[in-house]
């Protein structure tokens, strides 16, 4: 039955990327992890560069043998620096962002290691590879950090966003708006949007600020026409 679930749970994911990635598009994976992203939009055509700074996601990614993906192990912000990642015990977690880990403190997840990781500007990846026609960021509260200073128009960002940062959601949301912007946006990784519509900068503000904050997870969808 597992077997099944995950099965089907594929195909719905594979289906709904299938909407914005095309055979040869090039996708950024920022905040990779075990690349299960990547195998989706690979699985899609797509020409895939994923960055994750955990050095433990390195077997999984390395196990990823596709013509089309390559991999980085550092981290994306605002500068070409080098910085402590803070390292939960689970392997989906790690951040830069000191909030993001006072407001997800618990029983079950604890936050005590850390690990020095090279960290690139989203602009000295684009400069390097091109521009992404897809752009995956889920970085566990940086991402504003990420969006902070690019200086290039991509086509289509996907970002995670929670409900003890709804204020950084907002800036990233005005921050990315262009004049012809429009913004859609799923939660806990369903494969449907939760709009029939795509809509503005403004009606996606008012959508996020009256989301309940208990227990938010999503990833809002920015497409520049």
């Amino acid at each position: 039955m597992k077997k099944i679930n995950n099965y089907i749970n594929k195909f719905r994911q594979r289906r709904f990327y299938s909407k914005f990635i095309k055979k040869n598009d090039l996708c950024f994976d920022i905040g990779a992890n075990k690349g299960g992203k990547s195998k989706i939009y690979l699985s899609l055509g797509a020409k895939v560069i994923a960055f994750e700074p955990q050095s433990i996601c390195k077997s999984y990614l390395e196990n990823i043998k596709h013509t089309n993906f390559t991999y980085h192990l550092h981290a994306v912000g605002s500068k070409n620096e080098i910085r402590e990642l803070q390292l939960a015990n689970h392997i989906e977690v790690a951040t830069f962002s000191n909030e993001f880990v006072k407001y997800f403190q618990n029983d079950s997840l604890q936050w005590k290691h850390t690990e020095k990781v090279i960290v690139k500007k989203l602009n000295t990846l684009i400069e390097s590879f091109g521009v992404p026609l897809f752009c995956k960021v889920d970085v566990e509260g940086y991402e504003l950090e990420i969006f902070s200073d690019l200086d290039y128009t991509i086509p289509m960002i996907e970002f995670e966003f929670t409900g003890g940062f709804i204020e950084n959601t907002l800036e990233i949301i005005k921050l990315l708006d262009k004049t012809k912007t429009i913004y859609n946006f799923n939660l806990n990784e369903k494969p449907k949007f939760e709009l029939k519509d795509w809509i503005s900068c403004s009606e996606m503000i008012n959508i996020v600020k009256k989301l309940p904050v208990h227990r938010l997870h999503g990833n809002i969808f920015v497409k520049n026409l």
